[in-house]
């Protein structure tokens, strides 16, 4: 008898687009409306016996987002989303998504390095997100916010994919603009004591926070696109920075998530 589950896969930054080609009968959603807001996309698909979701983040435009980090904060995106997952009866989702690194010795994702979050801290800029009553946990316990199981399964993939991997923390700093120079001082000043592995992102950590109210288990991939604000004279921080970036580390991601997904296929 093969195991069969339904897994989810959360992208962002042309992330999300490409994955369509490792599945089978894909059908496409959205928008949706839900309980609490708007899904503007996502697509279902097979791959052998494992049911999949591709849910992208800001929409299906792969350059111009159509809803920012911003937006989807003001509109309830992050908890629509979730949501729908929850509804479509999702049993594990991976969140992938590019970052700016705190410490310069994380490579570029072009260059083959994935980083998987073991925790993350909430920034200057940080946004509240919640299912309140709806939630079937709603004061969650955080001190293992990514799951042990899937960051090994992340891990795994990474590393029997060819590229290289490291563990890190996400700093949540929120958007739609990126940091000054004094942000990332304060930020870093205000980290400096947890180790290496730092990185700042715009997204993910609303994720994990809602998937762990509704006690769906989660990890992330994230692709280091730049060093932030200040650091560094050879990366601008810039969008155009993160599609450049992005368009060769893209292509790593796909087998990335061929690999998680081909780990599901197993005889029991």
């Amino acid at each position: 008898m093969v195991e069969s589950k339904t897994i989810a896969f959360i992208g962002g930054s042309g992330l999300a687009q490409g994955l369509e080609g490792l599945l089978t009968d894909v059908n496409h959603y959205g928008p949706v409306v839900n309980k609490f807001g708007i899904v503007l996309s996502y697509y279902t698909g097979k791959h052998g016996n494992t049911n999949i979701v591709i849910l992208p983040r800001h929409g299906d435009s792969e350059k111009t987002p159509a809803r920012s980090p911003a937006e989807l904060v003001r509109q309830r995106g992050y908890e629509a989303n979730i949501w729908q997952l929850h509804k479509l009866g999702v049993q594990e989702v991976y969140g992938l998504s590019a970052v700016g690194a705190l410490d310069l010795e994380i490579p570029l994702a072009s260059k083959g390095c994935f980083i998987v979050p073991y925790s993350y801290v909430r920034g200057l800029a940080a946004s509240q997100h919640s299912f309140g009553a709806n939630a079937l946990n709603v004061h969650t316990n955080m001190s293992q916010p990514f799951d042990i199981k899937l960051m090994g399964k992340a891990v795994n993939a990474i590393t029997t994919a060819g590229y290289k991997m490291m563990k890190g923390i996400y700093i949540y700093n929120g958007g739609d603009t990126f940091e000054t120079r004094e942000e990332i001082k304060v930020l870093d000043k205000m980290t400096e004591d947890l180790g290496g592995g730092r990185v700042v992102g715009m997204t993910t950590v609303p994720e994990v926070m809602l998937l762990n109210q509704m006690k769906i288990p989660f990890a992330a991939i994230l692709s280091n696109v730049n060093y932030a604000e200040g650091l560094s004279k050879e990366t601008l921080v810039s969008h155009e920075q993160t599609m450049d970036v992005m368009e060769t580390a893209g292509k790593y991601m796909l087998n990335i998530v061929n690999k998680i997904i081909s780990s599901y296929e197993k005889q029991i």
